[in-house]
This record gives C-alpha cells, structure tokens and sequence, in this order.
C-alpha cells in the first residue's frame, strides 16, 4: 500500500508553503494584531484533514459501484464539517472575550485554498 501518492505530495507541499508563508510574515502579521498561532493550528488541522477526505475520496473511485464515490464524497464533507465546526467552538468558547477577526478571515481563506486545491486534485485524478 502506497502511503504517499501524488494527492498527499500536494498537500504536503502546500503545508510547507503555508508555514512558510506564515514563518516570514509572522511579525507582519502580529504588527497587524492577527493571531498567528490560530492561523498555524488551521492550517495543521485542514492539512490531516484534506489528507484523510482526499485518500477517502481517491479510494472510492477504484470500487466500481458509482454510489461509493457519492457516499465518499458526503461522508468526507461531514467529517470535515464536524471536525472543522468543533474547533471553532473550542476557539470560540476558549476566546470569547478577545475574538480576532484576522485571523479567523485567514483560517477561512486557508480552507478554500485547500478545499480547491483539493477538488482540483481529485478531478484530475477522475479523468
């Protein structure tokens, strides 16, 4: 069994750059009073989780019934759903005098990065 494959290189590759990112903009960004440690805790968690919804995923398109993929693909969305809600009310009950807007804008971003990277990925592997 392949542990990574061209799906898991992506992510891995985006995870690098992401940190990068955040490494040499990290004075920039707590000038600008974005918490950065939120920001870093996001792109861990989207990292594990694209992983694990996109193997999911990939799996489902070697079984030759057309509904495993369907239950693939929602069974992946709720597991991101869940995982993604509980840590933000985690983040929300834990700071909930001292929100930080920026950086919940940025976690968000960072979940349509991967999000797009991802379907991107997959329906390249599709074709």
């Amino acid at each position: 069994m392949k542990v990574l494959n061209k799906t898991s290189l992506v992510f891995i590759w985006m995870l690098l750059g992401c940190s990068a990112i955040l490494l040499l903009s990290g004075s920039w960004l707590k000038m600008h009073q974005v918490d950065v440690s939120l920001i870093w805790a996001t792109n861990l968690l989207l990292f594990f989780v694209a992983i694990f919804s996109a193997n999911l995923i990939e799996k489902s398109f070697a079984d030759p019934n057309p509904q495993a993929s369907i239950r693939a693909v929602m069974l992946s969305f709720i597991i991101k759903f869940f995982v993604l809600a509980i840590a933000a009310f985690i983040y929300l009950y834990a700071k909930r005098q001292s929100l930080n807007l920026p950086a919940l804008f940025g976690a968000a971003l960072l979940y349509v990065l991967y999000a797009g990277v991802e379907v991107k990925l997959l329906l390249r592997v599709l074709k």
